[in-house]
């Protein structure tokens, strides 16, 4: 049986792959299962949250599920807190309207503004009394919660910055600059690892480690990310500043991940930065006496 802390530490990792919930409701959630074809409901109550699924429903405890959609919304609203211009958009399964401020879905329409693209309708939520335009598309939006979601999720799926801009411009007509992507992950990633330095994550024994240079104020910084294979859960991320990639700053990640962890990995697998080979030999020395065997340390052109 999971534990409290194994939950939190499963929901996050769904949030980690990808796998983020749609909001079908004003309090409910669809989230894909990780073990079957199908989806659960996710309900915010008054009091208690409630899920579909086998382990809320005969354990009664908050599942992964719970903690997965708990997770997506700290993180909405602190994007939402960078947000200027609130603009809601209507939800994907059923063309549902609701206030971007606080989700209700009683609404009134209050008129028409007018700008470039034409005349916009102006609702008025009847719960919190204030007023919102309806957008059908991402255009003229780069500092749109929902874009910055989704270039953090392209950026954990392995896109380059150059790439998530290229997508953003193809798919969704969004102009953004690489610098803006690097300050998105810079922010955010803080934002992510304060939340997962207060668990204790069950992991696989085979994690992944990157490094990726960011641009910042001018000045360029290096995001060192730590990754389980199995999960995709990230164990560690840290930024070092300046262009110094030796083998001290290299081991900075791997003493966070083995505070955090409280456990060595049995293969690391990096690119092929030399100063990942004598770091990983310095952190998870073997031991003969004490039957530690080492961290077999696998280097690849990309990971």
């Amino acid at each position: 049986m999971l534990t409290t802390n194994e939950r939190m530490i499963r929901g996050y990792a769904i949030i980690a792959k990808g796998d983020d919930p749609i909001q079908i409701g004003e309090n409910k959630f669809k989230i894909p299962s990780q073990s079957h074809d199908e989806y659960y409901i996710v309900t915010k109550g008054y009091k208690v949250w409630t899920c579909t699924c086998p382990d809320y429903k005969y354990r009664k405890v908050e599942c992964k599920h719970i903690n997965a959609v708990k997770f997506w919304l700290k993180l909405k609203d602190k994007l939402k807190e960078e947000t200027k211009e609130r603009i809601v958009f209507k939800a994907q399964e059923n063309g549902v309207i609701t206030c971007p401020y606080c989700f209700s879905t009683d609404l009134i329409k209050k008129g028409f503004r007018k700008n470039k693209s034409g005349k916009k309708r102006i609702y008025l939520c009847k719960t919190c009394n204030k007023k919102f335009s309806v957008s059908e598309g991402f255009k003229h939006m780069k500092n749109d919660p929902k874009i910055i979601t989704l270039a953090l999720d392209l950026y954990f799926k392995g896109l380059s910055q150059n790439a998530i801009v290229d997508h953003l411009k193809q798919f969704y007509d969004v102009k953004v600059n690489q610098s803006t992507i690097s300050r998105w992950i810079t922010k955010y990633v803080k934002i992510i690892s304060n939340y997962v330095r207060t668990l204790t994550p069950d992991v696989s024994g085979m994690w992944a480690v990157d490094e990726m240079a960011l641009k910042c104020n001018g000045e360029w910084n290096w995001l060192w990310n730590l990754i389980d294979t199995e999960s995709r859960f990230l164990i560690s991320s840290m930024i070092s500043q300046g262009k110094v990639r030796d083998v001290e700053t290299a081991r900075k990640p791997f003493k966070e991940a083995k505070k955090i962890t409280k456990r060595k990995p049995d293969i690391i697998i990096s690119d092929g930065l030399p100063a990942y080979e004598k770091a990983i030999k310095k952190e998870f020395q073997a031991n003969k006496k004490y039957g530690i065997s080492r961290t077999l340390h696998i280097r690849e052109i990309a990971i």
